[in-house]
């Protein structure tokens, strides 16, 4: 009997490792979306390094900026470097001293190739852990700057602001997703006056610093560049909800609960269900829903909040530059100066507004049933709209 089941397993997972290689052969992006954040995701090293590639939209962008400027914040990057952390697996041969310092300079090159590119960007101490293991995967630099640069502008480019402001205002989203789905441990959090610290290097390095095992940390990012920046918050949200029985069970002591939250994500032994959970969160409770729950509204010009009215215009056919996307002069489009260009944040707030408005058609459209062709026409007609609004934007920049 268990010989059968193992078969059928085995049998299972060659079925899913064809249908992710279909996939990908096809360029079929909403089949790998789909698969990259359910199940056991990609599965091997070889797939990702085909799909990865796909997910994040490399060539989409031709900025290349001036390569041969050091950025100012590359001293703390020397110093991050040679502290790296290799993942734990035996696809990962750590090697001698020499193979150790070639990985370093590789690192380094990846992690700098971003910050020349785009000097408005400021490092922070974890950043240099998604490059590790980007460069893990793709095996060599150049792939793996590539994909490092559509996570920074796309995906954790609030935590590359001047400071941590805009990061410590999704980790109060965090709070406000725990009120609903793990209202008791809210409570404790609450009464003990825990703030939402924990879970900061959850956030900024996609869990790559909390989980040792290499294949979760690439189950995790599967999930997390298949899905909005802000998922990272929901499946924070989900691991504590996780062994919220356990939370409960310690003694009601502050640096207790803390440092056992901070511990959560090395306890996983299985990530599906977490991964699974932190998905149905999203669906019922939207980044703008959770930003109006909790009254807490990240900046118009947010990854979080910008990300569907700009990923949806990439394609590696037609790549363009970064700030005809999101209006930055050299500076951080959250940066705290005046706006340089009031006129493009403008046309960009209307574009995001109008985009948020064509989901909302297409929502209320579901829930009232209206015939298929009125939710079509009434969602493409605001997001034309919003096209032209983006093109003008483009031509103006």
């Amino acid at each position: 009997m268990e010989s059968g089941l193992r078969s059928r397993r085995s049998q299972a997972a060659a079925g899913r490792t064809a249908r992710i290689s279909q996939v990908i052969a096809g360029r079929d992006l909403t089949a790998l979306k789909l698969l990259a954040r359910t199940g056991c995701g990609l599965e091997t090293t070889r797939q990702r390094r085909r799909a990865w590639p796909l997910l994040l939209n490399f060539r989409a962008l031709t900025d290349s900026g001036d390569r041969t400027r050091a950025h100012g914040e590359e001293a703390q990057l020397a110093l991050d470097v040679p502290r790296a952390r290799l993942p734990d697996s035996p696809e990962l041969r750590r090697g001698d001293a020499d193979a150790q310092a070639r990985r370093e300079q590789q690192l380094t090159r990846v992690v700098r190739a971003v910050l020349r590119a785009y000097p408005w960007l400021s490092y922070y101490q974890g950043f240099h852990e998604l490059a590790l293991v980007l460069l893990c995967v793709f095996g060599s630099a150049r792939p793996a700057a590539e994909g490092l640069r559509m996570v920074a502008l796309f995906f954790v480019r609030d935590a590359m602001a001047s400071s941590l402001d805009h990061v410590m205002q999704q980790l109060r989203l965090l709070f406000v997703l725990l009120g609903r789905c793990a209202p008791r441990v809210h409570a404790r959090l609450a009464a003990l006056d825990v703030p939402p610290f924990f879970a900061i290097s959850w956030v900024l390095t996609w869990f790559a610093h909390d989980v040792h095992a290499f294949a979760d940390v690439c189950r995790i990012f599967d999930f997390l560049i298949a899905t909005p920046p802000l998922q990272v918050v929901y499946v924070a949200a989900a691991l504590v909800c996780h062994f919220e029985a356990d939370i409960l069970a310690l003694e009601p002591d502050f640096a207790a609960v803390h440092s056992a939250l901070a511990q959560l994500p090395a306890r996983v032994v299985d990530w599906t269900p977490v991964l699974e959970h932190a998905w149905r969160l999203s669906e019922d409770c939207s980044p703008a829903k959770l930003q109006h729950l909790g009254a807490c509204h990240l900046p118009r010009l947010s990854a979080v909040n910008t990300f569907d009215a700009t990923w949806m215009r990439l394609d590696p056919a037609r790549p363009l530059r970064f700030n005809a996307l999101v209006p930055v002069c050299d500076r951080h489009p959250l940066a705290d100066t005046a706006e340089a260009s009031p006129a493009a944040d403008s046309h960009m707030a209307r574009v995001i507004d109008l985009t948020s408005t064509a989901q909302k058609a297409r929502a209320l459209a579901a829930h009232y049933r209206w015939p298929l062709v009125v939710a079509t026409v009434a969602s493409a007609t605001v997001l034309v709209y919003a096209w032209l609004l983006m093109l003008q934007l483009q031509l103006t920049s």
